[in-house]
């Protein structure tokens, strides 16, 4: 098929793109000289109606909420498959019981994968609470996996951090401890704190509010709801 006639398919290869993609098979198409090169476009029609029927078969994927995908999918007689609307959730952060000692803190942790980084700061915050003799603990996390662990006291934890990580299950076995997992939506200091701490190069105390998360400190305090969408 010369160049001529590839720009007179172009719809054509849209289609089939766009089907291929759905079926979760690659398809690319580089637009090179094509003066003596020639597409066995039976081949190709052939392997676009075959993923046309896996894709609708399987069911693979949604439409994104356009008139162009319903367009293509028309004329492959196909029915559009919509996405689900998200869950919507009012989170509230909530203040401790009376007593209890809920804290936020920013330390830099270098490069460490994402779960070391959620087991060190949780090991530290124990660390620094044990440090200053508070021993009525109220932690609160994003991470499922740090709250799991510390609910069932595990030291099951890669090498590098499972020195701090059993000394954390050993200060917590002496405290009055309690652990809650939240959603992010909810622990927006905490999200401050962790990204500020980015820019530090040594751990960091704040006697009041730090200004770049007074606002929040704020919302949380007037119980200003925030929304996760799932």
């Amino acid at each position: 098929m010369t160049s001529q006639a590839l720009t007179r398919h172009g719809e054509s290869f849209q289609l089939i793109s766009f089907v291929l993609s759905a079926a979760g098979r690659p398809f690319s198409y580089a637009p090179c000289p094509l003066e003596e090169k020639s597409i066995d476009f039976r081949t190709t029609l052939s392997l676009v109606w075959h993923s046309v029927y896996d894709a609708n078969r399987l069911g693979i994927d949604c439409m994104r909420n356009c008139v162009d995908d319903l367009l293509i999918l028309y004329r492959f007689s196909l029915s559009g498959r919509s996405g689900k609307a998200p869950v919507i959730r009012s989170v509230v952060w909530s203040p401790p019981a009376p007593g209890w000692i809920k804290a936020c803190f920013a330390v830099p942790l270098g490069q460490v994968f994402a779960f070391e980084a959620e087991l060190l700061a949780a090991s530290l915050a124990i660390n620094y609470a044990w440090n200053f003799g508070c021993h009525m603990i109220w932690l609160e996390s994003d991470s499922s996996y740090v709250v799991q662990l510390l609910s069932i006291r595990s030291d099951q934890v890669t090498w590098h951090v499972r020195q701090a990580w059993q000394r954390c299950i050993h200060q917590i076995s002496h405290m009055e401890f309690q652990v809650f997992y939240i959603f992010r939506e909810g622990n927006q200091v905490e999200d401050a704190l962790s990204k500020h701490a980015l820019g530090l190069s040594s751990d960091s105390w704040w006697s009041s509010t730090p200004s770049f998360c007074s606002s929040l400190v704020g919302n949380n305090y007037m119980g200003r709801e925030s929304f996760r969408f799932s």
